[in-house]
């Protein structure tokens, strides 16, 4: 099968999925991003650069849903634990 075609039966082939949620998770969803991205030493103006950035779905769609305060305060918040001096 040439590289290009999808093979249906390919267990290492991307598959979306839907999953039910409550209809306003977005701030949980924006949370774990926001975790996620500092895990991986991003800082405070790089996540929200993510968030700002429609290539990803799922941060850009809480910064359409909620706005960019939104977003910026939640940034704040969630971080503050993580960097806060010792």
């Amino acid at each position: 099968m040439p590289k290009d075609e999808l093979d249906a039966d390919d267990p290492l082939e991307l598959n979306g999925a839907v999953v039910p949620c409550a209809e306003d998770n977005d701030e949980a969803m924006a949370i774990a991003f926001i975790e996620e991205f500092l895990l991986l030493n991003f800082t405070a103006d790089g996540i929200l650069d993510l968030f700002l950035n429609p290539a990803y779905i799922g941060p850009h769609r809480v910064f359409r849903n909620k706005g960019g305060d939104y977003v910026r305060d939640l940034i704040a918040q969630t971080l503050e634990p993580w960097t806060r001096p010792k």
